[in-house]
Parts: C-alpha cells; structure tokens; sequence
C-alpha cells in the first residue's frame, strides 16, 4: 500500500515550541534509512503527486517542486514532470490518496522506474492560542522501491516559526499579520532542504552542465 507514515505528532503540544524568543526557530525531524540501502538504491526515481493535509492550498506544489529540483542534485536519473502527469491521468488518478491503490510494481512498469519518492504537507499554518502565536510547518518524505513495495527511505520534519509571547495587544496584533504572510514557499523549501540531506547520495555522478542535466531527466516508454 502506497501511502507514507502520517506526521502524527500534533504539532501544537510538542514541548519544543514552548520557548521565549522572537523570530527563533526550532527544527525538529526524524528519518529512517532501509538496512540494505547499498544493495536496494535505486537509479530511477518518479516523484509522484504531493498530498496536502493542511488548509492552505498550493503547498503540496512547492513540495513537488522542491524535491524534484534538489532530487538531481542527490545523484538520481528523475522521471519528467510531464511524463508522471500523463501517466497518472492515464491510470486515473485525480487525487494523490488515490495512488495508494496501485501496486508499486505497476507503478514501476508505468513509469519505468526503479523507485517513486512520494509526500505530503501534513500541516501548515499559524497558530494562535492567546499570547502565543507561531507560523507552523511540517510534512514527510518517503522513497518507495517499485520491485517489492519496501520503504527505502523516509523523513518528517517540522517547523515553527516567529514565536513571541507578547501581552502589548498592538504587538500582538502586528505580529500575527507578519507571521501570517510569511512566505510558504520558504518554510516549505528550508524543509524540502533539510530532509533532502538525509537522503542518501545515488548513483549517477552529477557535475554542473546542462547537457548532463538534460540526460539526467527522462520520458517514460509505453507500458507493455
């Protein structure tokens, strides 16, 4: 079943965020690598639509985005963008829960591709709970081998930013209409940027050129 572990720690209650200190942030993650890594380690990697549990629209988008850009970097051979739209609309899928019911084996004959990075936004969004107020934001990470459905690699991490605990009810007010247009697309790229660390290095040698970025992005072939 393709669907990566919820971020189930309710954000609002871990200790961590609990502390004095305006604009402080304090990262918090969790990542789990396969024991046989080395032998499993994919070449080709699809990334597959984003899921978006939270209630501001467009992030799972800058998920995407993010890891797709930092995923050559890594040293992986990526599906195109263009080629996972096509095949997903081929299969039917209008909504990224609905990739759970595809085995990871068709998954890897449509994409032809060794292995699917897939994620989510599992929260982002202010907080405010009296004189505590936070720019909050967490989301998880999971690489999936197509052969036989093991979790190669997986990765949670949060974020909270912007906290102030504040009595002055201008400052309250200021703070709240600073936090919440703060950029989403930065808090998400800073955790794309912090989870993509622990991901291990793959197995294409990648230098600065652009002929060599082109090879590294590839088209899928028919299913047969």
């Amino acid at each position: 079943m393709i669907r990566i572990i919820p971020f189930f720690l309710l954000i609002f209650f871990h200790p961590a965020i609990y502390s004095t200190g305006a604009g402080e942030n304090i990262p918090d993650s969790s990542h789990k690598i396969h024991p046989g890594y080395a032998r499993l380690m994919p070449k080709v990697i699809a990334v597959l639509p984003m899921d978006n549990l939270s209630l501001e629209p467009d992030v799972e988008n800058f998920l995407y985005d993010e890891v797709y850009n930092r995923l050559l970097s890594k040293g992986y051979i990526r599906i195109s963008v263009e080629s996972v739209r096509e095949k997903m609309e081929r299969l039917g899928i209008q909504t990224p829960g609905q990739i759970a019911g595809i085995s990871p084996q068709k998954l890897g004959k449509e994409l032809n591709c060794d292995a699917v990075l897939i994620g989510q936004i599992d929260q982002s969004g202010t907080i405010h709970a009296g004189v505590y107020d936070a720019v909050a934001v967490s989301c998880s990470l999971g690489l999936m081998n197509c052969a036989d459905g093991e979790l190669l690699w997986h990765c949670q991490q949060w974020r909270a930013a912007h906290r102030q605990w504040s009595l002055d009810p201008f400052n309250a007010i200021i703070n709240t209409f600073g936090h919440e247009n703060a950029s989403r697309k930065d808090r998400v790229a800073w955790l794309v940027q912090e989870m993509m660390k622990t991901l291990p290095e793959g197995p294409v040698r990648v230098v600065n050129d652009d002929l060599l970025n082109q090879a590294v992005e590839i088209q899928t072939e028919p299913a047969k």
